[in-house]
């Protein structure tokens, strides 16, 4: 844009008093977002630091001072991946993988990018299978977690329903000494250690043979499952400040448009809705 046509520009003018109530609601909603924003980092540190001080080293044999005091990872036993849990790769097996006859159904065909955007759960889906597709597929239950092993490794999530998924992912099912969403926590924790170890190639990867040793640690039941829970709740609380963060950013946009293209005015300390300007 050229300097001509910004001083063509026409703004609106509204008096001193308007302006400076405008000013000053435009500020609340500001400072209301950046608090909610603080509150969020301050939830995402706080889930960071317990799992750290939890499974920091695959739970090394000592306990740190910012370890949950009635956690004492020194005594949990470590076992195999495998051994606790079934570990299966997806399956879609024709090539190439984008021949429209298989999609379009009614069967979720989760991706990489639907387990990265999951944040532990995955509650969403971008592609669908129809039968002919989930023929050279494999569903998986609900409550199976999923893993990403090619190219993003390390990511993963708990399916909320039924779906398929490509050899890209593995699904792993606890036996029952292992609760699935103390597992998954944990393997979250792994995702760096697992992308340093996968063998260097084209395309970083990884294998069920990687995965069946991988060390697990087993505190008792009853602690897997109150982890489980702290975990969890601290995580709902993040998604819930995530979302009115958001909400507040969409609350700024709308009321900047409304009171500075003037369908909304500030009149007499009120505000008020002007009538459309006839064209």
């Amino acid at each position: 844009m050229q300097r001509h046509h910004l001083e063509a520009l026409t703004l609106p003018l509204p008096s001193p008093e308007e302006q400076s109530t405008i000013a000053s609601i435009l500020c609340k909603i500001r400072a209301a977002t950046e608090k909610q924003k603080r509150i969020t980092a301050t939830l995402r540190e706080l889930r960071e630091a317990m799992m750290a001080s939890l499974f920091a080293k695959r739970a090394s044999k000592r306990t740190g001072s910012d370890t949950p005091a009635q956690y004492d990872p020194a005594t949990w036993k470590m076992t195999c991946l495998g051994k606790v849990a079934k570990i299966a790769r997806g399956k879609f097996s024709h090539r190439p993988r984008n021949e429209p006859r298989f999609y379009g159904g009614k069967i979720p065909f989760i991706q990489t990018g639907d387990v990265a955007r999951s944040n532990g759960r995955i509650r969403s889906y971008s592609q669908t299978l129809n039968e002919s597709g989930l023929a050279i597929s494999k569903l998986f239950p609900k409550g199976t977690i999923v893993l990403t092993i090619a190219a993003n490794i390390g990511e993963t999530g708990i399916l909320e329903f039924d779906s398929a998924f490509p050899d890209s992912l593995v699904g792993i099912t606890p036996d029952e000494t292992v609760d699935p969403v103390f597992l998954e926590y944990y393997l979250r924790t792994q995702k760096a250690e697992m992308n340093r170890l996968a063998p260097k190639g084209t395309q970083k990867n990884i294998n069920l043979q990687f995965l069946m040793p991988w060390p697990v640690p087993l505190p008792p039941p009853a602690d897997q499952k109150r982890i489980a829970r702290d975990l969890r709740l601290i995580d709902n609380r993040l998604e819930f400040s995530m979302e009115k963060a958001r909400l507040l950013e969409v609350l700024f946009q709308s009321t900047l448009e409304f009171l500075m293209t003037a369908p909304i005015r500030i009149l007499g300390g009120s505000l008020t809705a002007m009538a459309p300007v006839e064209k």
